[in-house]
C-alpha cells in the first residue's frame, strides 16, 4: 500500500493528512500538543478514530504509547535529540533501519518490511512524505503513528515543526 503524509499547520484542524496517490485521503491526524504532554488522534475518511497517541516529554525527547481502537498497545521511547536519533519500539519485534534525520528509514521485523519511509515531492501538493506499508491492518496502523512521531519532531536544532 502506498501513501503520502504531508503536515499541515491549520490551528484547530487536522496536523496530518495521510492520502493515497491519487489524492484521495484516507486518514487525518487531529490534536493537541503541550511543552511536555500531546494527545493525537489517527481518523479514517469516516471520522472514526483508528489509533491514539499519547506523548510526555517534548517531540525530541519522548516517550509515546500507540493505542489502537481494537485495544492494542505499542511504547515507542524517542531520543531524537542525540546525534542522527533513534526510537526504540517496545512491544514489537521492530526495529528502525536507516535515518530519522533525514527521515528516510524503514520498520524492519525479522528481515520483513513492513514501512519505508522517506522524503518526497508529489506536484502540485508540495512536500510530503512518501509510505509504503505491508501487513494486516494493526500493524499499518502502528506504524503510520510511528511516521507522525518522526514526522512531528524539529528537523534543525531551533526550529519546531511541531503543529501548535
Amino acid at each position: 500500500m502506498e501513501l503520502y503524509i504531508k503536515q499541515i499547520s491549520v490551528p484547530g484542524n487536522s496536523l496530518f493528512l495521510i492520502q493515497e496517490p491519487s489524492g484521495q485521503i484516507l486518514y487525518r491526524v487531529l490534536g493537541s500538543s503541550g511543552s511536555v504532554r500531546g494527545v493525537y488522534a489517527l481518523m479514517d475518511e469516516l471520522g472514526s478514530e483508528k489509533a491514539r497517541i499519547f506523548r510526555v516529554g517534548t517531540a525530541e525527547m519522548g516517550v509515546y504509547e500507540i493505542r489502537l481502537y481494537q485495544g492494542d498497545r505499542l511504547h515507542v521511547v524517542c531520543q531524537k535529540a542525540i546525534r542522527r536519533g533513534s526510537l526504540l519500539i517496545q512491544g514489537k519485534n521492530w526495529h528502525i533501519r536507516g535515518n530519522l534525520e533525514n527521515r528516510s528509514f524503514d520498520i524492519v521485523e525479522k528481515g520483513n518490511v513492513l514501512m519505508t519511509h522517506e522524503p518526497c515531492w508529489k506536484g502540485e501538493g508540495g512536500f510530503c512524505y512518501g509510505i509504503t506499508l505491508e501487513g494486516e491492518e494493526a500493524s499499518r496502523l502502528f506504524c503510520l503513528c510511528v511516521a507522525v512521531i518522526v514526522d512531528s519532531a524539529p528537523l534543525l536544532p531551533g526550529r519546531c515543526m511541531v503543529p501548535v
